[in-house]
Formats: C-alpha cells, sequence, structure tokens
C-alpha cells in the first residue's frame, strides 16, 4: 500500500470521520536529470541574480557541483566544478545511482512533430468520462473568419450533449485532450493516460456492524440538509488574499519611506519622482542662497 500524503478527518457538521488521502494519479512522464560526460549527476548552485547583485558573468558559465561531491561530510568544504552547457547530457535513472545518458539532439529527435491541429478522434457522452481523468483546462476560441463553423460544431456537441476525444500537440508535447462546450466557447481539458490511474484497491476494514434504515435516513437527511447549488463565488481562495493583503500592507510601509520607494507600483514612483523633484528644487534654492550671501557681504564691506 502507498503511503498517505494526508491524515485527518472529514467534518459534516457534528459528524467527523477520520480519512488519509492518497493520490489517485501516478503521472509517467519520462523525467531526465543531468549528468556531465563522466556520467556523474549535476547539482545547481543559487546565487544572487547576477543582472542585480553581480556584474554580468561571462556567457557558457555553468557552475554546479556533482552528487558525489553532495555527499561529503558537512564540516568538509564543497568544491565546485564549473560544468559548461555542452558538456551536460540527459540521464534517465534506470536504477539507483545508474544513468542511461542521452544527448540533447537525441532526445529532441524523440519528441513528437510540431502540429497546429487538435486531432479528434472520436465523440462521446460527457457523462461517459470519469473527472479522475481531467487534468489542464483551455478555451477554445475560434479565429474571425471561422465563427460560423465553430458555433455550428458548438451547438451541436451541446444539443448531442457529447465532447470530442483528441489529440494535440503543445509544447514539445503530445496531449489528450477532451473537448466540449462551454458557454459561448469551447473547453479543451488535458488527460491523464489509462495507465497512470492508481489502483483504488485499499483495504478497508469490515465495520462493526451494518447500518440501519435509521441510521441511512439521517445520513440522507444531513446530506439534504447541506445540499444546494454550486457558487463557486461561495469559496474564494483566502489564504492567497491574506498574502496579498499582508504584501500590501509591506508595501504601504515601503513607500512611506523616503529612503526606499518601492519601484514595483506606477503610483509609488510617481510620487517618489515628484517629491525627488521638490527636494531638488529645494536643494538648487539652498545653495543659490549660499552662493550670493557672501556677495553681499563682501559689497558691504
Amino acid at each position: 500500500m502507498p503511503n498517505s500524503v494526508w491524515t485527518g478527518s472529514l467534518s459534516l457538521g457534528l459528524v467527523v470521520v477520520p480519512v488519509r488521502l492518497y493520490p489517485a494519479v501516478r503521472k509517467k512522464n519520462v523525467r531526465f536529470h543531468e549528468l556531465d560526460r563522466a556520467g556523474r549527476r549535476v547539482r545547481h548552485v543559487r546565487v544572487p541574480d547576477p543582472d542585480i547583485y553581480l556584474p554580468v558573468p561571462e556567457p557558457e558559465s555553468h557552475v554546479a557541483i556533482t552528487a558525489t561531491q553532495e555527499r561529503r561530510l558537512p564540516e568538509e568544504p564543497i568544491p565546485t566544478a564549473e560544468v559548461t552547457y555542452e558538456e551536460i547530457q540527459k540521464g534517465y535513472e534506470v536504477a539507483p545511482g545508474e544513468y542511461v545518458s542521452m544527448t540533447r539532439e537525441e532526445v529532441a529527435s524523440l519528441a513528437p512533430e510540431r502540429s497546429r491541429v487538435i486531432d479528434v478522434q472520436q465523440f462521446v457522452d460527457v457523462s461517459a468520462v470519469d473527472p479522475i481523468y481531467f487534468e489542464s483546462r483551455y478555451y477554445v476560441v475560434p479565429d474571425r473568419e471561422s465563427a460560423s463553423p465553430f458555433r455550428i460544431l458548438r451547438q451541436a456537441l451541446a444539443a448531442a450533449d457529447r465532447m470530442a476525444i483528441a489529440w494535440f500537440t503543445l509544447r514539445s508535447r503530445r496531449y489528450l485532450g477532451a473537448i466540449r462546450p462551454y458557454g459561448d466557447v469551447m473547453l479543451l481539458t488535458t488527460m491523464v493516460h489509462a495507465d497512470e490511474i492508481a489502483a483504488a484497491d485499499f483495504f478497508i476494514p469490515d465495520a462493526d456492524s451494518t447500518p440501519t434504515d435509521k441510521e441511512l435516513k439521517m445520513a440522507r437527511l444531513l446530506i439534504d440538509t447541506l445540499s444546494g447549488p454550486f457558487e463557486p463565488e461561495r469559496y474564494p481562495d483566502e489564504h492567497r488574499q491574506r498574502l496579498l493583503d499582508a504584501i500590501a500592507a509591506k508595501t504601504a510601509s515601503i513607500a512611506e519611506s523616503p529612503a526606499a520607494p518601492s519601484p514595483t507600483r506606477i503610483v509609488d514612483l510617481m510620487a517618489a519622482l515628484e517629491a525627488s523633484v521638490k527636494a531638488a528644487k529645494a536643494a538648487r534654492a539652498r545653495q543659490d542662497r549660499q552662493l550670493k550671501a557672501p556677495r553681499r557681504r563682501s559689497r558691504g564691506a
């Protein structure tokens, strides 16, 4: 049995059921590591942005350390060996610490051909595809010249309550997708493959007793009590809003400081420019008064 990714409880009012979460999908993408010419893993080093903090580095510079160097004792200094871009190869791990290396050209030659065609394979009932297969979503919108046939296809799919299953290539990857009507446009949803769905063959112990009709009726009553139309605006991302509020508060405090105006907001930038112009004019006026003051005293003498 795989390890659970979360342990907690399912809460419905005063009813609390302890549960665990397990991944339902296991992606089988072929992932490569970076290797040097000797077949050793390459590890990247975090450095400050050279465009902001450091002089612009020489081209082709690529600082890295190998996995063998990373395993040194913490008190020992970790040497860095520069690995140029041309020396880096792709490595697929076939066993712990063992890799099959491939050049970038070999990997590129196996990529799917570029295509601007969404190739429909079949039409299926919308209810026939379990949502577990769905991933990312994209709006499908027609060009101005193809608005009429697009509308015909969208309305025909909506009337039949069906969606199209198709292949398409996006960013050097071939995807399986489902296309269905969505308002005035259509929605393309990328799909996982059948062998990526994890089997739900978990051992669930038998309950102490069979639920009674009264218990089932009470459970149904609880479900009916909490039922209602789905209104997505009722479920905002509160964590994201708290983060944005905290960032806005810090941005405001930075903007109030004349020593460090925020460079990311146009309003603050304009305020800083106006304040700088006023300060420059005041400084120039003081300099002019200082220059003129000795001349008046010398004339009086």
